[in-house]
């Protein structure tokens, strides 16, 4: 028997996470193409990243996980991150003008949200 039911009207809106931080928002989300699909992000990450870093930061933490900002609760730990990263640098002798083509550092920084702008100027200070 089939009985019809009340749907109850909805009183709160959804809370949308951003694809790179994932933070919960309500307002401000666009709908960005990623790749072959779409994604949505927050005010703060469209204003922060342009569409290459969106890109990239998505196809990174969908291959080996994570989000932007996950294993940061400071920025002085985010600064021991960088230092640590510089340091690393400094030791092995490799060359900081390509610290953008190393995937391992790239998705390392940021997990500790580190944008890939003070990535490469916060080594290239560092390490100078």
């Amino acid at each position: 028997m089939i009985v019809s039911e009340y749907t109850k009207k909805k009183t709160t809106l959804s809370y949308i996470k951003c694809v790179l931080c994932r933070n919960d928002t309500k307002s401000g989300v666009k709908i960005k193409k990623i790749g072959n699909s779409f994604g949505t992000v927050c005010e703060e990450c469209t204003k922060t990243f342009n569409d290459e870093e969106i890109e990239l930061m998505h196809n990174m933490f969908k291959a080996f996980g994570g989000y932007f900002g996950k294993m940061n609760n400071s920025k002085e730990l985010s600064f021991s991150k960088l230092e640590e990263i510089a340091k690393s640098y400094r030791e092995q002798n490799e060359n900081i003008n390509n610290i953008e083509n190393d995937i391992k550092t790239l998705h390392s920084a940021f997990l500790y949200g580190i944008s890939p702008q003070q990535l490469v100027k916060g080594v290239k200070l560092l390490v100078d």
